[in-house]
C-alpha cells in the first residue's frame, strides 16, 4: 500500500527493497552497476511509500532535462525537433551545462529517468503529450519545468512558445491577397488537441473573417501534420464539387503531401492552385516548387527555454512566464495569383 502522509527516506526505502541504503542510492543515481531486477525493486518500493529522491540542482549535475513524448505526429525523425534540441544544446554550452534527452512513450505513466533519479533540476517538455496532472507529478518531485509550444495550465512553470495564431493569420491574409477570395482559402489543419495548429486554425478564421469571407466547412480538413494527411486531405479538396484554388497546409509536411498529390492528378503549382506551409523547415526550400511558408525560429524557441528553466530553478517561487516568439512570412514559388 502506498504511504499518503509523511515524507519516506532513502532508508525506508532500502529496508522494504531489501537493499542496502547505498545500493538504493545508486539505483536513483543511475549506476550501470546496479542490475536492472534490483533497480525495479528499489523503484517500486520507492513507489509504494510515496518516496521522491531529492532533485539537485545544477551546479551540482551540471545537466537539465529535455523530454518529448513520441507519436506518429511528433517522432524523433520530425523535421522540426532537431533545430529545437540543437539550440537548447547551444545555450546549455553557453551556461555550461549538459543535457540529457528523452523520449516518452505515450500513455505511460512513468516519470522520464532523470526525474526519478534525482539527475536533473529542471526539465525542459516539447509538445502535447504531457497532461496536466503529470506536470504535477514532476513539480511534486522538486523539478523546475518550462513548456514548448504547449497549452497554459494552472501550474507554477512557464512557457516559450511562437504567435502560432498570427502566423495562421499571415498565411491566410497572404493567399487572400493575391486574389484567392471565391471560394476562399482551405486549411489542412491538425487535431484540436494538437494546441499549435488549433492556433493556427484560429488564425486563419480571422484572417478569413476579416475580409468577409466564410469558407464551406468541407475546406476545413483534419490532418494530424504528416505528408499522409496532407496527401490525403489535399486530395479529398481537390474532388470536392468546387474544389479551392488555395491550401493553407498547418505545416510543411503536411504540404510536402499534398504537393506530391496535386502533382499526380497532373495539377501545377501554382499555377492551378497555390500552396502555403508552417515552419520553413530545412526541406521547404528545396520542395518542388520551394514552398512559400511561415518561418519560425525552432533555435532560439530551444535556446529561450533553457534560459527561462535556469532562472525558474533558481528562484521557484517566481510567478510563471508566457514568452511568445514572432514568425514571419517568406514568400517562395508555391503561391500565386488565381489563373484567370
Amino acid at each position: 500500500m502506498r504511504r499518503t502522509t509523511g515524507r519516506s527516506t532513502l532508508k525506508e526505502v532500502a529496508e522494504r527493497a531489501g537493499v542496502s541504503i547505498g545500493t538504493a542510492s545508486a539505483v536513483f543515481a543511475g549506476k550501470t552497476w546496479v542490475s536492472p531486477a534490483t533497480g525495479s525493486v528499489v523503484r517500486r518500493a520507492a513507489e509504494e511509500l510515496g518516496y521522491r529522491p531529492r532533485a539537485r540542482r545544477p551546479a551540482e549535475t551540471g545537466m537539465i532535462g529535455f523530454v518529448s513524448w513520441v507519436s506518429e505526429l511528433f517522432s524523433p525523425g520530425n523535421l522540426y525537433y532537431a533545430p529545437v534540441v540543437y539550440g537548447a544544446q547551444q545555450a546549455c554550452a553557453e551556461l555550461d551545462l549538459s543535457m540529457t534527452y528523452e523520449v516518452i512513450q505515450p500513455r505511460g505513466d512513468r516519470l522520464p529517468l532523470c526525474v526519478e533519479r534525482g539527475q536533473v533540476a529542471g526539465l525542459l517538455v516539447l509538445n502535447v503529450g504531457a497532461s496536466r496532472d503529470y506536470l504535477a507529478r514532476i513539480l511534486d518531485a522538486g523539478v523546475s519545468c518550462v513548456l514548448l509550444e504547449h497549452a497554459v495550465i494552472d501550474l507554477p512553470v512557464d512557457y516559450v512558445r511562437h504567435d502560432d495564431e498570427t502566423g495562421g493569420y499571415l498565411a491566410t491574409r497572404h493567399l487572400i491577397g493575391l486574389g484567392h477570395t471565391s471560394p476562399p482559402p482551405a486549411i489542412i489543419t491538425a487535431g484540436a488537441h494538437i494546441v499549435p495548429a488549433a492556433r493556427r486554425l484560429a488564425g486563419y478564421h480571422r484572417a478569413c473573417a476579416e475580409h468577409g469571407l466564410t469558407p464551406d466547412p468541407a475546406y476545413v480538413r483534419p490532418g494530424d501534420f504528416t505528408a499522409r494527411t496532407g496527401y490525403e486531405q489535399m486530395t479529398a479538396l481537390l474532388d470536392l464539387p468546387v474544389p479551392p484554388t488555395a491550401v493553407f497546409c498547418a505545416n510543411d509536411l503536411s504540404a510536402f503531401g499534398a504537393l506530391d498529390a496535386l502533382r499526380e492528378r497532373g495539377l501545377r503549382v501554382p499555377g492551378d492552385v497555390s500552396v502555403i506551409g508552417y515552419d520553413d523547415v530545412a526541406m521547404a526550400a528545396h520542395a518542388s516548387p520551394p514552398l512559400t511558408t511561415i518561418a519560425s525560429d525552432k533555435e532560439l524557441l530551444g535556446a529561450q527555454a533553457v534560459w527561462h528553466l535556469v532562472q525558474r530553478v533558481r528562484r521557484p517561487e517566481t510567478t510563471s512566464r508566457d514568452t511568445m516568439l514572432g514568425v514571419r512570412l517568406v514568400e517562395r514559388r508555391s503561391t500565386a495569383p488565381p489563373h484567370p
